[in-house]
């Protein structure tokens, strides 16, 4: 099977979100080459998520993603999708979907889905606490895209594994990653998904969880002041995503900006963790997003048996 190669002026949707059904509740998707060395795990998850979105009845909403990763994967080849039922409630639905390559499996998703409430929930216990820190945001048509800001740093000389041609803009408010300078283990960005089919069931969830795969990973390693193109090369660590999860709390469209703000709390043990909340430009919490990572230097890469992979 010919791998995608979408040019510049492409979006990569149409192929990610084109899963073709090969039995019940089973999917494949075609493969697409992301620039970064192994398949990308927000795909995955993406696909996941669009696998078991097309099982459920369409008054459901997609609640929580929860995914661990288990194999690297290649992105040179297809990806089989089987969505088994576990849950079919008055008013919940849960899915469990694993994802194989030639019969090995790269990942389990559970993916949990809700009724939809028509109109006000009387009855329901509502409240929504304010960002902290509640500091000014910059607007962010004022900040340079991500391709751009690394245009600017690099000039034709971007890394590979920066992946520059990607479907989400990206635009960074608090610290941009290759500035190889220190920081505290937090940032604030703004994300957009360029063009993506909306139409499909599920498109804006799996939108959100493609997108917030990519950045979780980096305020881990800010503290350390390591250098950004020393992460990415895998000359400093080796990384890969252990979990990603999504809990997906207000319908969200990612073709307007939403604010991710991460903070990672803590590595240790070779093991790291990031936690974000995404929010609506009228400061709205849409959702939230936890990852587990491991990290392992060259000299230590045995001692973790790690064979999960998404990761730059």
């Amino acid at each position: 099977m010919s791998v995608a190669q979408p040019a510049d002026n492409t979006p990569w949707w149409s192929t990610i979100f084109e899963l073709r059904e090969i039995a019940a509740g089973g999917y494949e998707s075609a493969p697409i080459h992301s620039g970064l060395p192994r398949l990308y795990g927000g795909q995955v998850g993406a696909q996941s998520l669009l696998a078991a979105a097309a099982t459920v009845d369409p008054g459901r909403v997609v609640h929580s993603l929860q995914t661990s990763f288990l194999h690297a994967g290649d992105d040179t080849r297809a990806i089989a999708y089987e969505a088994s039922q576990v849950r079919d409630s008055r008013s919940m639905a849960t899915r469990v979907v694993n994802a194989r390559q030639d019969g090995r499996m790269l990942a389990t998703s559970v993916v949990s889905f809700h009724t939809a409430p028509s109109g006000d929930c009387p009855a329901s216990i509502e409240h929504e606490w304010p960002s902290a820190p509640n500091e000014p945001v910059p607007d962010p048509d004022k900040l340079p895209s991500r391709s751009a800001s690394l245009s600017d740093r690099y000039g034709p000389d971007i890394p590979d594994a920066a992946a520059p041609r990607w479907p989400v803009d990206l635009r960074y408010v608090d610290h941009v990653p290759w500035s190889d300078s220190a920081a505290p283990p937090r940032n604030r960005i703004w994300l957009k998904a360029i063009d993506y089919p909306r139409h499909i069931a599920g498109a804006d969830a799996a939108a959100l969880a493609f997108a917030t795969d990519l950045p979780m990973f980096e305020p881990v390693y800010f503290p350390t002041g390591i250098a950004w193109r020393d992460m990415v090369g895998h000359t400093a660590f080796v990384g890969a995503t252990l979990n990603h999860s999504v809990w997906f709390h207000r319908p969200a469209r990612l073709d307007d900006w939403l604010l991710l703000e991460q903070f990672a709390p803590i590595a240790h043990g070779y093991r790291a963790f990031c936690r974000g909340e995404l929010r609506s430009r009228s400061g709205q919490l849409v959702a939230s997003v936890a990852q587990e990572m491991v990290f392992v230097t060259p000299r230590t890469r045995a001692e973790p048996t790690v064979s999960s992979g998404d990761r730059t």
